[in-house]
């Protein structure tokens, strides 16, 4: 009997919360068209300017974001509820992000200085600038040093760049980017140290 209770507390402990993103995944497997029109509402304004900083024609970036709740709607049945949905759908993105690049045929880049909704504090880009704090005076006391180094920023490597407006803007943890970017956790913190390090370079600051 205490064998077949644990199975069940096993079951229930492992189904996902009421309500959660996981939970709407679910209910859209099964067919309930209404759970999906929940999803889109939570995540369409994220992944819109997820994709609007990584794209550069406006023209495209809806399609895109159809296209990413189109491929979230045809492969609910295969989505792991043990996972978090938020990561899910942002690999959705960049992966559609990836297809447009290649089809596009020319390197697209985000800018920071576009509006970016509710997504991110002021502090947690405040946060991001501040790894340069150690900067000489001459550097800091420039006018405007906060676009220079949004626009630097835009200079950097596509992969670079993807790791920085994941933490900054969507305020995932390393790890959530490692699951979205399909690389190793030491692989981002490695993406993420050289972008700050080669920013530092770009300011006119060598690494000791």
């Amino acid at each position: 009997m205490e064998s077949t209770a644990d199975s069940r507390n096993l079951e229930v402990a492992s189904l996902p919360a009421p309500g959660s993103d996981e939970e709407l995944v679910m209910q859209l497997a099964a067919g309930d068209a209404a759970a999906f029109d929940q999803i889109f509402d939570r995540y369409h304004k994220q992944i819109y300017n997820f994709i609007r900083k990584q794209v550069s024609e406006r023209e495209n970036i809806e399609d895109l974001v159809q296209e990413v709740f189109l491929r979230v709607f045809k492969s609910s049945k295969n989505f792991d509820t043990s996972k978090k949905f938020s990561s899910w759908v942002y690999k959705i993105a960049l992966n559609e992000v990836k297809r447009h690049w290649k089809k596009s045929a020319a390197k697209q880049t985000f800018s920071l200085n576009t509006p970016v909704g509710d997504e991110g504090s002021e502090s947690e880009r405040q946060d991001f600038i501040e790894d340069f704090r150690d900067l000489p005076e001459n550097v800091l006391e420039r006018e405007n040093f906060s676009e220079t180094l949004k626009v630097l920023i835009d200079r950097l490597p596509e992969k670079q760049r993807t790791v920085v407006i994941l933490k900054i803007y969507h305020e995932l943890t390393f790890e959530e980017i490692a699951e979205i970017c399909e690389c190793p956790l030491s692989t981002v913190l490695s993406r993420m140290r050289y972008a700050v390090n080669k920013l530092r370079r770009w300011l006119g600051v060598e690494e000791d």
